[in-house]
């Protein structure tokens, strides 16, 4: 079935997306206070290189957890119907839950802007031209916007998506797999073009880039746009993720060196399998 025939079988009234956005609200703005000189933070990454902990992070910095996070990802399973379509239709489940979840994201956000929150934005940075759209808001809201980015290798990110997705089938019965055809969209040229826009247009006060620390909620700042560590943050990234090989190789050989590139549990996973033994054998120099 194609996915615009799956979405008008599951497709919210006006009326109901309307009431499930104002819940949304209440449930994500509900005892924020305002602020004179609210601050915006984009956390940017491929899937699976570790946004979430950064988003962990970003919370550790404003007292009372004064930050509203405004993550498409996390609303989209407020649909009411979600679960019966990630199990019945997995494969279009994003396109479809998605025609809801990207107007709640977009009303959340306004809302905050509105209201002079700090707010952060979760993505993975391939479009431009969704950030721009916020900006021009926060500008005229008087908003200090800090970009900050994710370095992390091809292989440790891969490996993040695998175990994700067996978590996710393990807890609800269904998972949400990313191809790799998807995330190296992301990982190879729009999102360090997307860092490159937000540095040298000045679209952003700071820009920042991270790797993972042992700690998830402490990763590792390895450049700041104030202090400029290397010639740019676009150069950064590069370097952190060739900087994070090693440990990517090592926990390979720790959790997925036996595991093969055939999974029977979750065949999903055949894809992106296939393409973490071949990184990690090239990087090796083992003939595939």
């Amino acid at each position: 079935m194609e996915w615009e025939e799956v979405y008008e079988k599951y497709k919210l009234s006006e009326e109901e997306q309307n009431a499930i956005g104002n819940y949304i609200n209440q449930i994500f703005l509900e005892g924020k206070t305002p602020m004179k000189n609210p601050i915006a933070i984009f956390d940017i990454g491929p899937t699976g290189s570790g946004k979430t902990a950064l988003n962990g992070y970003a919370l550790t910095q404003f007292e009372n957890n004064n930050l509203v996070i405004v993550n498409n990802d996390e609303l989209k399973p407020f649909h009411p119907k979600a679960d019966e379509i990630a199990k019945q239709y997995p494969e279009v489940y994003i396109k479809v839950v998605n025609e809801a979840s990207k107007h709640w994201t977009d009303d959340l956000m306004d809302k905050a802007l509105e209201g002079n929150f700090n707010v952060l934005y979760e993505g993975t940075g391939r479009k431009i031209k969704i950030f721009e759209k916020m900006i021009e808001k926060m500008r005229q809201q008087g908003y200090r916007i800090i970009v900050r980015a994710m370095a992390v290798n091809e292989l440790n990110c891969l490996m993040s998506m695998v175990e994700r997705y067996e978590g996710q089938v393990q807890e609800k019965g269904w998972g949400r797999s990313v191809s790799a055809e998807t995330f190296y969209k992301g990982y190879d040229n729009e999102m360090l073009d997307t860092i490159d826009t937000f540095e040298k247009t000045g679209m952003a006060d700071i820009v920042e880039v991270y790797m993972r620390g042992t700690i998830p909620t402490e990763p590792k700042r390895i450049y700041s746009s104030r202090n400029r560590e290397f010639k740019e943050a676009r150069t950064a990234i590069i370097v952190g993720r060739e900087r994070d090989k090693k440990s990517a190789e090592q926990y390979y050989e720790q959790k997925f060196t036996k595991r093969g590139v055939k999974p029977t549990k979750y065949p999903e996973e055949s894809e992106l399998l296939k393409k973490i033994a071949e990184i990690y054998d090239k990087e090796q120099g083992i003939q595939i």
